[in-house]
């Protein structure tokens, strides 16, 4: 006998726990190259993306069929995941921003002794400041 919509459904939100955990198991006992597998993969990556994102294709079409409502109505229902990512983010936000504000305080004794004042000084303190910052750019992430 065939399963009902509603026994399928409540079969697959059973078994999710279980496929989780399966799912996890697999990935950290794979020997498969991931990473490299993936960038091998970047021209049938970037041709998908190109045909699904040109005008009347698969993204626009299904953004349409949703709709502002859809995605207000989705987004709602997906608030919860926000606290929860940045919960979960917190020890790479903490990495990166150690990273940053010992940056930023080595650099801060060079501004402090350049001149001040005056309109011109404050422009070549805040210019040397964005220069030194924008020296830093991709060493500070988590």
């Amino acid at each position: 006998m065939a399963k009902t919509p509603q026994q399928a459904a409540s079969k697959w939100d059973a078994s999710t726990a279980q496929g989780g955990q399966v799912w996890l198991q697999n990935l950290q006992q794979t020997t498969k190259p991931i990473v490299s597998a993936a960038i091998a993969n970047r021209a049938v990556m970037q041709a998908n993306f190109n045909q699904a994102t040109q005008a009347g294709g698969l993204w626009e079409t299904r953004l349409s069929a949703v709709g502002d409502a859809g995605i207000k109505q989705a987004a709602a229902a997906k608030s919860g995941n926000y606290a929860q990512g940045v919960s979960q983010a917190q020890p790479k936000f903490l990495s990166a921003i150690t990273k940053i504000l010992a940056y930023e305080n080595a650099g801060l004794p060079a501004i402090y002794s350049m001149p001040s004042g005056t309109t011109e000084a404050g422009v070549a303190r805040a210019s040397a400041w964005i220069r030194y910052m924008a020296a830093g750019k991709g060493q500070l992430g988590a």
